[in-house]
């Protein structure tokens, strides 16, 4: 086995290239520094720089636009809908009272495995970022109550990042799928996600429950 010869181009630094990595830079300072992206009114609009940039300058061409992974931007979009949606109804804060009550007088490990547990299930059916925004308040609000939000704020953003079992619970998952040859077979199947994707979840669950746990509450969160 050896890999392919890839052939060197030599190519001198031009103007479109400091463009780019200056957009670059700009946008990561931005959405970085909260004070910066008030300026724009949100980070959402803040991301927008760099679209309006490179298709405004011509470094982007209507053809690029078409070939964008549409099928992944429609599904954060939806997911960030749903997440607004769900915070508006209060449905999660009626679940999270409700698992609040069930768990009443435990310890605080049962309870941090309780919501870690239920952000890791969220999190594959979903996708990590839909997750995030949908479970991370009501989380924050109920460690809160229990005098640790940060330790269940931090196992929550870890379960979500950690759970994998779908193809729809990341957008790497999604756009591994949606690769595909010249020949328009795609190389990784949805199946073969689940395959690795499921026992990699349940073996970052049993970590973050144990060790992950007891580093954190060692540490002071």
């Amino acid at each position: 086995f050896a890999l392919p010869i890839v052939a060197k181009h030599q190519e001198p630094m031009r103007v479109q290239h400091v463009v780019i990595v200056s957009t670059l830079a700009a946008t990561i300072f931005v959405l970085c520094y909260k004070p910066a992206a008030a300026l724009f009114g949100a980070e959402g609009v803040a991301a927008a720089l760099p679209v309006v940039i490179y298709f405004g300058s011509g470094i982007l061409s209507k053809e690029d636009f078409n070939n964008l992974p549409w099928n992944v931007i429609y599904l954060v979009s939806g997911g960030i809908c749903l997440g607004a949606a769900v915070d508006s109804s209060r449905l999660l804060a009626l679940l999270a009272r409700a698992l609040l009550a069930e768990l009443a007088g435990a310890p605080l490990w049962v309870v941090f495995c309780g919501f870690t547990t239920v952000t890791f299930i969220i999190s594959s059916a979903i996708s990590h970022t839909v997750a995030a925004i949908i479970l991370l308040p009501v989380i924050a609000e109920v460690g809160a109550s229990l005098g640790h939000p940060r330790l269940l704020v931090l196992g929550g953003a870890f379960a979500c990042s950690s759970a994998m079992a779908l193809p729809v619970s990341s957008f790497p998952n999604m756009a591994a799928v949606s690769v595909e040859s010249e020949t328009g077979v795609p190389y990784v199947s949805p199946t073969e996600i689940i395959k690795l994707g499921a026992p990699f979840t349940v073996l970052a669950a049993a970590v973050l429950l144990t060790a992950g746990y007891l580093l954190m509450f060692v540490i002071g969160f």
